[in-house]
């Protein structure tokens, strides 16, 4: 199994970002990524992870916390909203401290997983240190290849890639040096990257993506990681990835960016090349799209700001309604100020948008 499973993966992960890669053939299963912030109410995310547990007849889930700092308290969190939307539906949890017999023979009885959110490199260090697999990461890909569902929040979204994006704000990934206090080590720039948990082989995830405006830190985790496919979510959003037919589907009434890096590029301060689109609700879009050769260069000017207003949800939006505006024809080049660096993007066809960061002069 483990062979089948790496040779699967393998043209993923040798792949650079300007090839037009193939989904692996062989992968099997379904990833649900949830940027954060998941309310128990989301009904079209824990009604599809519930379908898809129980999609061959009968099911059972396992909630997984190693990410999360008080895991008693997700554990009581999640295990309520599983019994809200599927009473029946037997629920198993996995802590860090579960040791690793009980660990794995709880994810060969499972159909489904479910990473609480918390921080990834705890994930990775319990069950792929050093990235080696463990016996419990040979399980979970094991259910994966059976045609299961691994879902993950806020971390538990972030690690799901070969690499995988640490922490840190888009300023510092794009170079910008932060204010250091006094006493405190300074801010490392570049972008923060890590071995992931290796379930996703086409690109990096980040997750409370519009919130925090975390588009800096993905382009640059990219060019830095050569991976073709960024997957942004943010919070109440998620995503499904249907690894066997290599597409993704909006889940959410809140939508996800999907950034293509294949012909990305930095000269100097400005980043461009980069083409991203809005993942609409129901929405499927294929990762086997041939590379685009025709990526549309930035015009000059700018042609609207998007304004922020502090605080709150205006905020907290503004990335999400730069690519959302600038989808449209006619709306010319859109921009966005962030924190010593902007966003400008334009519409390219059919969804999609080119867009290009600057660090301010």
């Amino acid at each position: 199994m483990r062979a089948l499973l790496l040779a699967a993966l393998l043209p993923f992960a040798a792949c650079r970002a300007t090839d037009a890669a193939p989904m692996p053939v062989a992968a099997a299963g379904t990833l649900l990524l949830c940027g954060g912030g998941l309310d128990n109410d989301t009904a079209g995310v824990w009604q599809r992870f519930v379908q898809l547990a129980t999609a061959r007849g009968g099911g059972s889930v396992v909630i997984v916390t190693a990410a999360t700092g008080p895991q008693e308290v997700e554990v009581a969190d999640k295990t309520e909203a599983l019994r809200t939307w599927a009473p029946t539906l037997p629920v198993e949890v996995v802590l860090r401290e579960t040791s690793t017999t009980d660990t794995v023979a709880a994810i060969e009885r499972a159909t489904a997983l479910f990473f609480t959110g918390g921080d990834q490199k705890r994930i990775t260090a319990r069950y792929r240190p050093n990235d080696e697999p463990t016996p419990e990461w040979h399980a979970m890909a094991r259910l994966l290849a059976r045609g299961g569902v691994i879902a993950g929040a806020s971390a538990g979204c972030a690690m799901m890639g070969r690499q995988m994006l640490e922490g840190g704000r888009s300023a510092q990934a794009l170079g910008l040096p932060a204010p250091a206090s006094e006493g405190e080590e300074p801010v490392p720039v570049g972008p923060r990257l890590g071995a992931g948990m290796q379930f996703l082989p086409l690109g990096l995830t980040d997750s409370h993506f519009f919130e925090r405006d975390r588009v800096g830190r993905l382009v640059a985790g990219l060019l830095a990681s050569g991976e073709r496919f960024g997957l942004g979510v943010g919070e109440d959003a998620a995503l499904e990835v249907d690894l066997a037919e290599g597409a993704v589907v909006g889940l959410t009434p809140s939508e996800s960016l999907l950034v293509d890096a294949a012909q990305a590029r930095r000269e100097g301060n400005v980043w461009t090349g980069m083409r991203a689109r809005l993942v609409a609700p129901g929405e499927r879009v294929s990762l086997r799209m041939p590379v685009a050769t025709d990526v549309r260069k930035m015009p000059d000017g700018v042609a609207h700001e998007v304004p922020i207003v502090e605080p709150g949800q205006n905020r907290q939006l503004a990335s999400w309604r730069l690519f959302r505006q600038a989808a449209h024809p006619a709306a010319g080049v859109v921009r966005l100020r962030c924190d010593g660096w902007s966003v400008r993007a334009c519409a390219a066809g059919d969804g999609w948008v080119t867009f290009a960061i600057e660090i301010a002069n």
